[in-house]
């Protein structure tokens, strides 16, 4: 029996452009944390097997970067210089026959002096092939330059995607009340911007907490990255106070999306 296995597995092995099989599993809660493994020990062909050849990769949040092929993704992984890749709050939907999306965040620590940590919210799609699940695309939503728990620097501007929620906090829907505004912020004109007669609005999502107060912000539709518009509207933002949505009566976190306008003077 163990000559006949052996056979067949070198017979396999000859086939021409046999595939080996996934090694994600069948778990599809664990896929993201296996690949954040394989990037993490940099194991080449782990990654090579785990993913279609047509894979996209977005590492970038920024809706103009470009996304990287199988060959890149792979060549980032043998040369990554991090000390850890920790996933949580992973979130599985199946999107159809042989398809299911993940969405959760990845914890990234580096050697690097100028971002020694920083967390990526991202979401996934894997395929179900005769050879087992593979991943066939992988998105950034939001990459925050900092440690989970510490604040953003007053003046980071983050760039994300109004589909994102970060973990823990809710929407308002299904018994979660929307944040009622008691003091507003406008944004301040640059100077550069009023030369180029910038005028617009930049759409934000913006994370109510319990206390009313403003947590984190990221741009999800961008007016302006050059002369400094969307940096003003994330600052004023973050000045606003609101009464916090609440669930059974109970204070939460909720996510909201907000435009602040630029209109100059006639």
């Amino acid at each position: 029996m163990n000559r006949l296995i052996a056979s067949l597995a070198a017979a396999v092995s000859l086939v021409p452009g046999a595939q080996a099989l996934s090694p994600l599993g069948a778990d599809a809660a664990s896929f993201d944390q296996l690949l954040e493994n394989a990037y993490l020990h940099r194991d080449v062909a782990f990654v090579e097997a785990a993913v279609t050849d047509d894979v996209t990769f977005t590492a970038d949040p920024d809706p103009n970067a470009k996304a990287w092929t199988k060959r890149e993704l792979v060549n980032a992984v043998r040369f990554f210089d991090g000390i850890a890749r920790n996933v949580d709050s992973v979130h599985v939907e199946i999107r159809g026959e042989g398809v299911l999306e993940t969405r959760g965040r990845i914890q990234v620590r580096t050697l690097r002096a100028e971002g020694p940590e920083y967390q990526l919210y991202y979401s996934r799609i894997y395929r179900r092939g005769p050879d087992g699940w593979r991943l066939a695309s992988h998105q950034t939503l939001v990459r925050l330059n900092r440690a989970v728990d510490a604040p953003l620097p007053p003046r980071a501007v983050v760039y994300g995607e109004a589909g994102v929620t970060p973990p823990g906090v809710l929407r308002p829907a299904d018994g979660v009340s929307l944040p009622q505004l008691l003091r507003e912020v406008k944004p301040r004109y640059t100077g550069e911007a009023m030369r180029a007669q910038i005028e617009g609005a930049v759409l934000l999502g913006v994370v109510v907490n319990t206390d009313g107060t403003v947590g984190d912000v990221f741009v999800v539709r961008s007016l302006d990255r050059a002369h400094g518009l969307d940096e003003q509207a994330v600052e004023a933002a973050r000045r606003w106070q609101f009464m916090p949505g609440l669930r059974n009566g109970e204070p939460v976190p909720v996510l909201i999306t907000m435009s602040m306008t630029f209109t100059l003077r006639k």
